[in-house]
């Protein structure tokens, strides 16, 4: 994300950089707004003496719309009413399609947690592959501002009799599907990380020095209990990624959510629902409000106090387990400063 806000005119100016800043755009975007963009559109035309609308090859235009409807899918779709536009476009109701790279001009009352929530996606990390597996099952996630699961491997042993001969080229043929991928992806990571219980990651790690040294400066191994999702959580738990990387949005929410759980748990200093949060709020005693990314709008007001409380907001992606649990505890919560009765 790139961004310049002039907050004596209310203006933001904000170039999205990928499919994560649309989504925190439509976070943070609200009908009523004035939004200004480069778009295509409609023009009349004049021909020998008469005014003509162009039936094909509509034309990039900028023009500014109040927006009335914002939907996300594979683009921000904000759609309004247009408001300011060249003399040769025709006026009424427009959808600007925004994609990465959009440059957009945004006029409204800017909120701090706002301004922080797109400020916190300029800061990049970069990307991790982790390979958590077992001699069984083998799991891909890419990991940057979010986790996305790529894909899963199997081995053709499992849950089958093979005399020993016959099991160990099976064995070895899954190891060489894992060596695979890694190369598939050496090149646009920063890190490969390959974790698990057992041996089976230290077998991985043989294999990579007998057959693709290469890999060895980017290569780290890891120690789970557990495979899978499970698996991955762990090492986020564990703060990996801020041993690789001095930022990570998933490690600083999922620590969030696990302080705020702890405190919870043995009745200190963290509350949850809406009540709750908002009477902590109120009594001064808030150092970190949290809210699901989902619930944003609902709390809009409890936001809104906090911010003008200068207290410190974290909007938590439900695109994590920690935060599904943030989720399933009404979407707000709070970590204290002190505890209260």
């Amino acid at each position: 994300m790139k961004s310049r806000f002039d907050l004596k005119h209310n203006i933001g100016k904000i170039t999205p950089q990928s499919l994560e800043d649309l989504i925190i755009l439509k976070e943070v975007l609200t009908p009523g707004i004035l939004v200004t963009a480069k778009t295509p559109r409609s023009v009349k035309i004049r021909r020998e003496g008469r005014l003509i609308r162009a039936k094909s090859g509509r034309r990039e235009v900028v023009l500014t719309i109040n927006v009335e409807k914002i939907d996300l899918e594979e683009e921000l779709r904000l759609t309004g009413k247009i408001v300011g536009a060249p003399e040769h476009v025709e006026r009424g109701y427009h959808t600007i399609e925004v994609e990465p790279k959009t440059f957009l001009k945004i006029e409204k009352e800017w909120k701090g947690w706002e301004i922080d929530r797109i400020k916190s996606a300029e800061r990049k990390p970069e990307p991790i592959l982790i390979c958590v597996l077992d001699d069984r099952e083998a799991d891909f996630y890419l990991l940057k501002e979010r986790y996305r699961h790529l894909l899963n491997l199997s081995s053709e042993a499992v849950g089958k009799r093979f005399e020993a001969k016959k099991f160990e080229v099976k064995q070895e043929e899954y190891y060489k599907k894992i060596l695979n991928e890694l190369k598939k992806k050496f090149e646009s990571v920063k890190r490969i990380v390959i974790a698990g219980p057992a041996f089976t990651k230290d077998t991985i790690h043989r294999l990579i020095k007998e057959r693709e040294k290469e890999f060895l400066g980017k290569i780290m191994i890891e120690s789970t209990f557990h495979t899978g999702n499970v698996g991955l959580q762990e090492l986020l738990r564990k703060g990996l990624v801020e041993r690789i990387t001095k930022f990570s949005r998933v490690t600083e929410e999922t620590k969030a959510v696990e302080i705020l759980l702890r405190e919870i748990t043995k009745n200190g200093k963290g509350v949850y629902s809406f009540e709750k949060t908002k009477e902590a709020l109120e009594a001064g005693a808030v150092e970190l409000l949290l809210v699901s990314d989902k619930k944003i709008r609902e709390f809009e007001n409890l936001l809104e106090l906090a911010d003008k409380m200068k207290v410190k907001i974290m909007v938590i992606s439900t695109s994590h387990e920690n935060g599904e649990k943030l989720f399933g505890l009404g979407g707000i919560g709070a970590i204290l400063r002190y505890k209260i009765s």
